[in-house]
C-alpha cells in the first residue's frame, strides 16, 4: 500500500528541521503561514495540517494562539525524585526561568484536601502560578497549602521556590512525597493561561507532600505542555 502523502511530507519536514535544512524557519523559530508552506511544498492546506499535527504530536513543533507555528525548543530534563526547585533545575540546564503569580487566595479544594487526608471542606491556601522557560510559558500550577502549618503564608512572595520559603520561614522539612504523572488534554483555563488551544496535549504532575512528622503540608498540581519536559530518573544500586 502506498504511503499516505502527508506522511511523506511529515518526514520531509522532520528531516529539514532536524538537519538544518529548514531555511523557511525565521530567526525566532517561527514557521511561515500555512498558506505559504503549502505553496512551498506543493500541497493542500489539509494535507499540510495533517503533517503539522503529526509533528506537533511528536513534540517537534508547537502552535501558539494567534502567533502561528514554532519549532519546539529542547526539552527540559526533570527528575521527580530530586528535591530541586523549578528555578534551580532550569538554570542548571543553561535556560532562563521566570515565574508569574496569577492569584493567591483561601479556598476549598476537595481533591487536594482528600489527598492530604483532610476533610473535603477544609480551607486551604491556594497559589496559582505560571512558569516560563526562555520566555515560553510551559506550565501552570495550583499549590494548595495547609494554613495551620504556615500561618500568614499568603503575605509572602511566590516568584521563587515555595518549599525554600516553607523551610526558611516555618522550618518545615519535606519528608514524604507521593507523585503521580499522567498525560492529559489541557482544559480551557489551563490552555488559555498557556496560550494554546483547549485540548492541546499536556502532562499532569501532582504531588502530595508531608513533613518529617507526617503532617500534611501541600498538594500541588502542574499542567505542562507535553513537548516541554523529559522525565529522567537516576538510580544507583547500593546493594
Amino acid at each position: 500500500m502506498a504511503e499516505a502523502y502527508y506522511m511523506q511530507l511529515t518526514r520531509q519536514l522532520r528531516e529539514q528541521l532536524r538537519y538544518g535544512g529548514a531555511t523557511w524557519v525565521d530567526e525566532v523559530g517561527r514557521l511561515p503561514a500555512e498558506r505559504v508552506l503549502a505553496e512551498r511544498f506543493n500541497t493542500t492546506r489539509v494535507t499540510l495540517r495533517q503533517a503539522l499535527a503529526q509533528l506537533e504530536g511528536e513534540g517537534k513543533i508547537h502552535r501558539s494562539n494567534r502567533r502561528g507555528w514554532f519549532v519546539s525548543p529542547k526539552r527540559l530534563e526533570y527528575d521527580p525524585t530530586r528535591d530541586a526547585g523549578f528555578n534551580d533545575y532550569v538554570t542548571a540546564q543553561g535556560r532562563t526561568p521566570r515565574t508569574e503569580v496569577l492569584g493567591v487566595t483561601t479556598a476549598t479544594c476537595p481533591a487536594a484536601a482528600s489527598a492530604l487526608g483532610l476533610d473535603v471542606n477544609h480551607p486551604l491556601y491556594h497559589i496559582r502560578r505560571r512558569r516560563y522557560v526562555d520566555e515560553r510559558a510551559v506550565l501552570v500550577e495550583s499549590l494548595w497549602v495547609v494554613p495551620e502549618q504556615a500561618p500568614g503564608l499568603l503575605q509572602e512572595r511566590f516568584d521563587h521556590s515555595l518549599w525554600g520559603l516553607l523551610r526558611e520561614r516555618w522550618q518545615l522539612e519535606l519528608s514524604h512525597r507521593s507523585i503521580r504523572m499522567v498525560s492529559e488534554a489541557l482544559q480551557q483555563d489551563d490552555a488559555s493561561e498557556l496560550g494554546v488551544a483547549t485540548g492541546t496535549a499536556g502532562l499532569n504532575i501532582s504531588r502530595t507532600i508531608f513533613d518529617t512528622r507526617h503532617r500534611p503540608i501541600e498538594y500541588d498540581e502542574e499542567h505542562w505542555l507535553h513537548d516541554a519536559l523529559s522525565i529522567r530518573v537516576e538510580l544507583s544500586n547500593t546493594t
